[in-house]
């Protein structure tokens, strides 16, 4: 019986060493590609339990996310590839690899790279340009959000942490949201990068409403009554928050080479 039982430890122990080691798949096995019907306006890019999909997907925005840099810090582009949207879904079959829920944000992107690379022809490389930002500091009466409360004593950290937020036209709700999280956030509504050094530190509620500066240089803001201010307005009023032009090094992406794909 201890002959036995020390075997079925050493295959247990096998098995766990195996599942430890396994490594990050480094492609997808079966990929299609094929332009989005014309006229699409929605759009979406999603996991799956082996692999990703697409509907109505531009390139620009697939680099932009692979890179973990914001659009408009890709340069290099032909046009097709910031207007022509893309249906796709990739598979990987390797079952010895690692499980695509497990895998870590860069080695999705590593493998969403490898797509662009095999599909796309793509030819890229990362270098930090002088570009214009907003540097985030706070007004001298200080931070007007509230901070989150403390968890519960016990209560086991969420498997994607505690941050949750929510961002819809001119409208910002968020929970445990740092100030670092707050300017990436809301980077893309000024479409400038924004750099964090308002000094502030811990988790926050935010609870921000703006109105979006297309519908302000429009004329548009909103239904009669009571309009929500500019988004600048917005940081100064409800959170105690101040952005100011600057420049400043960040990260940029620059292509070297891309190309249409044949569908199939």
């Amino acid at each position: 019986m201890r002959w036995i039982s020390c075997v079925a430890l050493v295959t247990f122990a096998g098995l766990a060493l195996a599942q430890t080691q396994q490594k990050a798949p480094s492609q997808y096995d079966v990929v299609t590609v094929k332009p989005a019907k014309a006229g699409e306006t929605s759009s979406y890019w999603r996991w799956t339990s082996d692999g990703f999909e697409a509907h109505n997907m531009y390139v620009k925005m697939m680099l932009a996310g692979s890179y973990n840099v914001k659009s408009w810090l890709v340069f290099g582009l032909p046009a097709w590839a910031e207007s022509t949207g893309w249906d796709m879904q990739a598979k990987v079959l390797d079952a010895d690899t690692k499980p695509i829920e497990k895998l870590t944000p860069q080695e999705r992107n590593a493998l969403m790279l490898s797509l662009l690379r095999d599909r796309f022809g793509l030819v890229a490389h990362t270098e930090s340009k002088v570009q214009p930002v907003f540097v985030m500091t706070t007004l001298p009466e200080g931070i007007k959000l509230k901070a989150s409360p403390a968890p519960p004593a016990g209560e086991p950290e969420p498997k994607f942490g505690r941050t949750t937020y929510a961002m819809n036209t001119g409208k910002l709700e968020g929970k445990y949201v740092t100030m670092t999280q707050l300017a990436d956030v809301l980077s893309g509504e000024v479409e400038r990068t924004i750099v964090d050094k308002s000094g502030v530190t811990g988790d926050y509620d935010v609870n921000l409403k703006w109105t979006p500066e297309r519908r302000m240089n429009a004329g548009d803001n909103g239904t009669a009554g009571e309009t929500a201010p500019s988004i600048y307005e917005a940081l100064k009023e409800q959170a105690g928050l101040k952005l100011t032009a600057d420049k400043a090094p960040v990260p940029t992406v620059v292509v070297d080479t891309i190309k249409q794909p044949e569908a199939n």
